[in-house]
């Protein structure tokens, strides 16, 4: 559909101005908390009003006035301010639509529920078929007050006051959708208190009716605030330009545009395109891997090693493959995601991820800064060159070095195979990595050089991809990193077995500092893919214990605490808050001249270590170092 839309945020965004004007039947708008989402529905119901459409939004606190209790600081437009304690006020029915309209509250639908049969039909058939109950709107004392029944017998109870939110969540939620005085819905958070069943069911529902209302008069437009990948349930590339992405400080972005390599790549991918794979539209830091095996191993790194990659906005996330890599790194650029790849070595020499990192200005920047040529797509071509020479000499000598002999007969069967070609090179570039010394001394003297000036460049190459956050990993799969099992670098078998043993081994280790030995090659590049965000507890304990230091200085030198009693009860001080996160190890000794030594121990649940602090009259608080 097309209505042209333009949002203001200007308290989160500045001065971006968010515009669009084609819009799919089902829209959905995703995006970390704080990012403007509620505020965007707002102002699009207003705008979708002017454009002669009839929205109904139901906030993220539609159903205010019908929880379980009535709360006291509750001040809704609800009869006397008591959450519809005696039901709906059948002399204010009108009101409570207006008022349920215009703050996007769901209590209207109760009224709803009462006045129209033909959406109570509906309601009574989902209620029965699904959850074995059935609802009756019961007039008492000029109030509506719907009450529940099990089918299977027991006592009939009141909704508001002993059903649970889910039940009226759905409830709800189905009476707009069963209602065409609205051809818009915008839903903000529809999974609130839904079950991950009935949030698939839900979207079922929206489904049979999502369409161009201008059309049919029977269909509704969606917009769709959500934090589930539930709702995500992308089938074809128009439902994935019809997702919005919400930032921080600046304006929502989606996809409008997609090259033919792309849509190819999505169109065989989104049959498989699982809740796992949609943690990018909720991420702002993504991290892709190729495959299950990558994304289990490493995730388990990061977790056994406390490094809380979640607190930076990071997930690790498998694709499938290389050409999947790069899609999906394009598709985060153009939604302004921070996407980071982990790829094998033969992803620098082969394939769509290295067209991604050829296109990319901060690669071909670091190449011409490192003084190798204008830019990235050069130094790759002139790396392939070379050690495709290194493999061509190789395969004319002979050798009783086993590392060595092995990598000749690899190379002997596919070195005249174009098709082989990027197996050749990376074959020689993991052995010159790993044998350099035994490669020289089996090569022409010819070839020494070339050797000498593969590996800096082969580093400077992996740097430039990092640059664009593309971070290879040096040894080549990851399956070269693991430490239990024997691996053939040349030719890997055998892999579903050596990851169990690997993820076996990774799961049962209880020391971070065996692991860290374990994966010392490995950890560094993992490392350096997410934004690490650590919780420095220990500057914020400082912090208070300078404030603390400070005032029994002060309150010594007043005269005010002369020994650990007084200190313990002087005001000021403040001894029994302090002793919440330390306490006096020794007795503090104050002399006639206002001299002084106190100790204090912190509690160990602030460290794991056993920390005394002693001070005196003359220390300068903010000088002294603490280690957590």
């Amino acid at each position: 559909m097309n209505i042209p839309i333009t949002i203001k945020i200007p308290q989160l965004w500045g001065t971006d101005i968010f515009s669009k004007s084609e819009w799919g039947n089902i829209n959905l708008i995703v995006g970390p908390n704080g990012t403007g989402k509620s505020l965007f529905a707002e102002q699009l119901k207003k705008q979708l009003s002017q454009h002669g459409i009839k929205p109904r939004l139901l906030s993220a606190e539609r159903l205010s006035g019908l929880e379980k209790q009535s709360y006291g600081g509750f001040t809704g437009m609800v009869e006397g301010g008591n959450s519809f304690t005696n039901g709906f006020n059948i002399s204010k029915f009108g009101q409570i639509k207006t008022q349920g309209d215009n703050f996007g509250l769901s209590s209207s639908a109760f009224i709803i529920i009462k006045e129209r049969l033909d959406i109570r039909i509906k309601i009574e058939a989902l209620l029965s078929d699904i959850f074995q109950k059935t609802i009756r709107l019961v007039e008492e004392g000029g109030f509506l007050k719907p009450k529940i029944q099990n089918i299977n017998g027991g006592a009939e109870y009141g909704l508001k006051e002993q059903e649970c939110h889910g039940l009226k969540e759905l409830l709800t939620l189905l009476t707009f959708l069963y209602d065409e005085n609205y051809n818009c819905l915008i839903l903000d958070e529809p999974e609130l208190h839904l079950h991950p069943q009935f949030q698939s069911f839900l979207l079922n529902e929206i489904r049979k009716l999502a369409g161009d209302p201008s059309q049919n008069p029977q269909n509704k437009l969606f917009f769709i605030i959500t934090h589930s990948p539930y709702f995500l349930d992308l089938r074809n590339l128009d439902d994935l330009k019809s997702v919005l992405v919400c930032h921080y400080n600046s304006q929502p972005t989606y996809i409008d545009t997609l090259d033919s390599q792309d849509e190819y790549v999505l169109k065989r991918f989104l049959p498989r395109f699982n809740t796992h794979h949609k943690q990018f539209f909720f991420s702002p830091n993504p991290v892709f891997v190729e495959g299950y095996t990558d994304q289990q191993i490493i995730s388990l790194l990061f977790d056994k090693l406390e490094l809380n990659i979640s607190s930076s906005g990071s997930c690790i996330i498998d694709v499938g493959g290389k050409d999947e890599l790069a899609v999906f790194f394009r598709l985060c650029k153009k939604l302004k995601l921070s996407s980071r790849i982990i790829a094998d070595l033969d992803a620098l020499f082969d394939g769509k991820l290295r067209e991604v990192a050829q296109q990319e200005d901060v690669c071909n920047t670091f190449v011409q800064d490192k003084g190798l040529g204008t830019n990235t797509s050069l130094l790759i071509g002139e790396l392939e060159r070379k050690l495709k020479e290194i493999a061509e000499d190789l395969i004319q000598k002979t050798s009783t070095d086993s590392d060595i002999l092995k990598l000749i007969n690899y190379l002997k069967p596919i070195i005249a195979e174009p098709k082989q070609k990027r197996n050749v090179i990376v074959a020689v570039a993991l052995t010159i990595q790993k044998f350099k010394e035994k490669i020289i001394a089996t090569s022409s003297p010819s070839n020494h050089t070339t050797i000498n000036f593969v590996i800096p460049r082969l580093e400077i190459l992996i740097e430039a991809f990092e640059a664009a956050n593309i971070f290879i990993l040096p040894k080549g799969e990851l399956e070269n990193y693991y430490t239990q099992t024997p691996i053939d670098y040349l030719n890997i078998s055998n892999k579903d077995v050596s990851f169990h043993v690997e993820r076996d081994f990774i799961l049962s280790c209880t020391d971070k500092a065996i692991l860290e030995s374990s994966y010392s090659d490995l950890l560094p590049v993992l490392k350096k893919s997410v934004p690490l965000i650590k919780v420095d507890l220990s500057k914020h304990l400082k912090y208070k214990i300078v404030e603390w230091i400070q005032s029994v200085q002060i309150a010594v030198s007043k005269g005010e605490v002369t020994d650990t009693d007084s200190l313990k009860s002087n005001a000021k001080v403040d001894y029994k808050l302090f002793s919440q996160i330390f306490l006096i190890s020794e007795e503090i000794q104050v002399q006639q001249d206002k001299r002084f030594k106190c100790k204090i121990k912190i509690s160990p649940s602030l460290t794991n270590d056993d920390i005394q602090i002693e001070f005196d009259e003359k220390t300068i608080p903010h000088n002294f170092e603490m280690i957590l």
